[in-house]
């Protein structure tokens, strides 16, 4: 208990209740007094003092001893619980005593240092090791290792192609197909077939004749790498002029239906077969340069850009996963270095602390000793004053007004406790020999 908390709850009260009890004890001394002075009491040979005097003193009496009782527990819990335990620790501590506690500190941090860095790596390497990743990492490396050895061979690494962007040329091919769509349609209702098979025969030419083109010029720019490409292209070209050339018969004949003259029909069979030619050439010239003019790198570009990005996906988790075992080693890097760092501070305020906490603590329990001495004094010359009153009191109705001899010594002083108890000295003077 502080000083400045027991002067501020408890003085008042104590004195508030003396007060208030020694106001009655006067009442009770004034009307006792005039009562025996009136009967002469005691008589002027008395050499002891009344009973009610006696009865005064052991109320004033038993009031310091309850207050010693009430004082000596909170000097002693301060000198016992406050005191005493920072005056032995205090006795305890020194210089080379610090530096011992500060070198077992840096001892500590280390540890934990170590152990928390021992732990971070074998998180990074359960990170690392995960079999989803390794089997990742295995699958891009052979495939990594693969196109080294394609691009080494070739001397390059992007794609030799001019049409560009690809989707572009898949456009330009359904627009072939669209392009030959209708008037296929309307060639094919003359066969008087039902509608969804006219559709089908339809839709058959305009797919191949897109399909055979993208053929043609794939194998046109890859013609060097497979023998048999030659032999496979003029098959297609003779395909497509076959075709192109009954289809042109298919058009005529459907002209003809509507009554166009003979020399007419001549040359719209050669217009529609030339048509047909003309849209197979743009979609071979346009497959030509669509494609790379050879296979073996074609195939590993698209599989190694394929694996890359689904590598990278794969790597950016592992990556994330790093980074926050990273955050969390750095986090708890920083606390152990921030925990001793408040340690070590500590240690080296700790003696100025101790001898500051001391001397408050001294300069607590000397002001309440002060505060407890100065209630018992009060106490003391609050029975002298109601015994001087029932005296005074007295005298005032005797009838011979002559003081009996009890009373021509002092009244005696009550037994202290409090001047037993010394005050703390929180630095002593050191002894003079």
């Amino acid at each position: 208990m502080e000083s400045e908390d027991f002067l501020k709850r408890y003085q008042y009260e104590l004195e508030s209740r003396m007060v208030e009890d020694h106001h009655g004890n006067m009442k009770k001394s004034r009307e006792k007094g005039e009562e025996d002075g009136k009967r002469n009491l005691p008589s002027v040979d008395d050499t002891f003092v009344t009973p009610f005097e006696l009865e005064t003193r052991s109320k004033y009496q038993a009031e310091v001893e309850e207050l010693f009782q009430n004082g000596r527990q909170v000097l002693d819990d301060l000198l016992d619980g406050n005191f005493k335990p920072v005056e032995y620790e205090l006795n305890e501590l020194n210089d080379e005593k610090i530096r011992q506690l500060l070198t077992e500190a840096e001892k500590e941090k280390t540890h934990k240092l170590e152990e928390l860095n021992i732990n971070h790596l074998d998180s990074i390497k359960d990170i690392e090791n995960s079999p989803h990743y390794q089997a990742a990492k295995k699958k891009f490396d052979k495939v990594n290792q693969r196109w080294e050895e394609v691009t080494h061979k070739h001397n390059r690494q992007e794609l030799n192609i001019h049409f560009k962007p690809y989707w572009a040329y898949i456009l330009l091919l359904f627009a072939i197909g669209i392009a030959e769509f209708p008037l296929n349609n309307q060639v094919f209702l003359s066969f008087r077939e039902t509608p969804l098979l006219t559709l089908i025969m339809s839709g058959v030419l305009v797919i191949t004749l897109p399909f055979l083109a993208h053929a043609a010029g794939k194998f046109l720019k890859q013609i060097k790498e497979r023998k048999v490409y030659p032999f496979i292209l003029i098959i297609l070209v003779a395909a497509v002029v076959s075709i192109s050339y009954f289809t042109s018969i298919l058009r005529t004949s459907y002209v003809a239906e509507y009554g166009a003259p003979e020399a007419q029909l001549a040359l719209d069979r050669w217009t529609f077969f030339t048509i047909g030619i003309i849209l197979f050439l743009v979609g071979s010239v346009a497959s030509f340069f669509a494609h790379d003019d050879s296979i073996e790198f074609s195939e590993v570009y698209h599989k190694f850009h394929k694996e890359e990005n689904t590598f990278q996906i794969v790597q950016k988790e592992v990556n994330d996963k790093r980074a926050t075992e990273k955050d969390d080693f750095d986090r708890q890097r920083k606390a152990i270095q921030q925990e001793y760092n408040q340690k070590a501070e500590g240690l080296k305020n700790r003696l100025q602390y101790l001898k500051n906490r001391k001397t408050e603590i001294a300069g607590n329990f000397n002001k309440i000793l002060a505060c407890y001495k100065g209630l018992e004094r009060k106490i003391n010359n609050y029975c002298k004053e109601a015994i001087y009153s029932y005296r005074d009191t007295n005298l005032t109705y005797r009838n011979n007004h002559k003081q009996p001899e009890a009373w021509s010594e002092l009244v005696p002083d009550l037994k202290g406790y409090f001047g037993q108890i010394s005050e703390i000295e929180a630095h002593p003077k050191p002894s003079k020999s």
